[in-house]
Formats: structure tokens, C-alpha cells, sequence
């Protein structure tokens, strides 16, 4: 009888230290460290003269909640150790943009002004960033100042040397902004290669996606739900991101690709869900 009892006891000590260890995990380790996450998109629609180009996707900062002026730079620092010939921003620069100080605005000016990218620095807004008009400017300010520049439902090429290239299209948030998606890819073209930025991922559950003109959609704001437990699945799920929460969907001929981001916000703890940088290599195929 003891002995059994001893057993039962051992067994409750074990799962209680991994249950601990798991906790720590969460709260001290995983949201302390930001991965790169390589990705290549091949396509004949890529042109030879983009083959090898690089794009760095990051989004969610959350700048204010768990972020701070130190793992911002080591965010950057991450960024530029990999060098990207383009990067681009996608969205929710601070947790709180209101209650943001001016010092903690000049940190994010600076940090992502030293953020390189040959080819250019683009962002789209998310919701956090209109939570009202004069926030929308002031982000809108500060991500010119650090020399990014915004793409609110509008496409432009990217070139590398040549008169051919590949389209950035960004859409604005699909909660907070006034997304036009019929606007944005007016000037596209099928023969090209396009790339279709936005905050919430379900934007792309919305009717008037054009998907067979898309090679590439990409989009965040759901974190990955921070949390996500084995058989029982992400702890929360969010507007915005109800139908595309994290990962790789084919919809139509379009891949849509949704991150887990860099920051977290309501609790700062990470599971399951790694924080990331995505980093994207063109490649030219025939």
C-alpha cells in the first residue's frame, strides 16, 4: 500500500514540475527570444533579376506591453544580421499608442531607422495603430520618420536594377481602418508576381479578393493566440483572425501565410507559438 502511494506521489511531483517548467517557459523564455522563420517563394513570375532577393516580414511589436527598447534592438539586430533587401512592417506598433511617451517614441524612430533594407522599408497599419484619427497620424508620422513607407490600399513595384520586379499591394486593417481591396490591386497585373499585405487575416475571408491575380497574401494581428495547448488548442481567438488564425492556408490558387508576430499583448506569455521574424528568398523558376 505505501509503496503504491509512493508511486501515486511520484507521478503528481513529476507532473507538477513539468507543469512548472512550463509555466517558466511561457513566461521567462519564450517571449524573451524571437526566431527567424525562413520561407522561399518560387514562381516563373518572379523575374531573374529579383532571384535572391530577400524580404523580411515582422509585425505585432506591441512596443509599451513586452517589448522594450532592449529586445526591440535585438529585433532590429535580428533583421540586419540577416540581410534583408526588403523589409516590411505589419502593423500594431505600440500596445497602447496613447499612453506612449515621447521617449518611447523616439526609441522606435531611431531603432527602426537603423533597420536596412536596399530595396525599401514599407508598412501596413493594424487596428491598434487607428484606434483614432490622431493616432493614425502620429504612427502614420513616426513610421515616415523612420523612413518606412505606408501602403494604405495602394501596390507598387519593388525592382532590383531592371524595369521588372514584383507588386506589393497593402490593404488597410480590416478592423480600424477602411480596407479597399478593390482599389489596391486596380493597377495590378496576372503576369506578375503580387503580394498582398494586410493586418487581420481575414480580410482575405472577405468577398472581392481577387485570388488568382495574388501569388502571396500575408497578414498577423492574432499572435497565434500566444498560447496554444496540445488537443486543446489556442486559449483565446481573436476578431479579425476567427477564420485564418496562424499558419498556411491555400485559398484558391493564393497561399495566404499568417504569423504569430513578435510581441504579445493582454498576457505576456508565449506557447505553441513562437514569436518571429519571417524572412522570405525570391526564387526565379522557368
Amino acid at each position: 500500500m505505501v509503496r503504491k502511494l509512493l508511486k501515486i506521489v511520484s507521478v503528481l511531483f513529476i507532473i507538477a514540475v513539468i507543469v512548472m517548467l512550463t509555466i517558466y517557459y511561457a513566461l521567462f523564455v519564450a517571449v524573451s527570444h524571437t526566431g527567424v522563420r525562413y520561407e522561399t517563394l518560387a514562381s516563373a513570375k518572379i523575374p531573374e533579376a529579383m532571384n535572391d532577393v530577400k524580404i523580411a516580414y515582422f509585425t505585432d511589436l506591441e512596443y509599451g506591453f513586452s517589448i522594450d527598447e532592449q529586445r526591440l534592438r535585438d529585433i532590429v539586430d535580428t533583421i540586419n544580421h540577416n540581410a534583408p533587401d526588403v523589409v516590411i512592417f505589419g502593423g500594431d506598433l505600440f500596445d497602447d499608442a496613447a499612453a506612449a511617451s515621447e521617449e518611447d517614441r523616439a526609441i522606435v524612430i531611431e531603432l527602426f531607422k537603423n533597420i536596412d533594407a536596399p530595396l525599401g522599408k514599407f508598412a501596413v497599419l493594424g487596428e491598434r495603430d487607428c484606434a483614432s484619427e490622431e493616432t493614425r497620424t502620429q504612427i502614420s508620422d513616426l513610421l515616415g520618420e523612420a523612413d518606412f513607407e505606408i501602403l494604405n490600399n495602394r501596390s507598387l513595384h519593388i525592382r532590383n536594377g531592371t524595369n521588372s520586379g514584383i507588386v506589393l499591394i497593402g490593404v488597410e486593417p480590416l478592423l480600424g481602418g477602411t480596407p479597399d481591396v478593390t482599389t489596391a490591386t486596380s493597377q495590378i497585373s496576372d503576369e506578375e508576381y503580387n503580394i498582398l499585405v494586410t493586418h487581420c487575416p481575414d480580410l482575405f475571408a472577405q468577398d472581392g479578393i481577387p485570388y488568382t491575380s495574388i501569388s502571396l497574401g500575408i497578414a498577423g494581428h492574432s499572435h497565434g493566440a500566444q498560447i496554444n495547448l496540445p488537443l486543446l488548442g489556442p486559449y483565446q481567438s481573436s476578431e479579425g483572425a476567427m477564420q485564418y488564425p496562424l499558419g498556411k492556408y491555400q485559398i484558391n490558387t493564393m497561399e495566404l501565410q499568417v504569423s504569430s508576430g513578435v510581441g504579445t499583448t493582454g498576457v505576456n506569455a508565449r506557447l505553441f507559438s513562437s514569436s518571429e521574424i519571417v524572412l522570405y528568398r525570391l526564387q526565379h523558376t522557368e
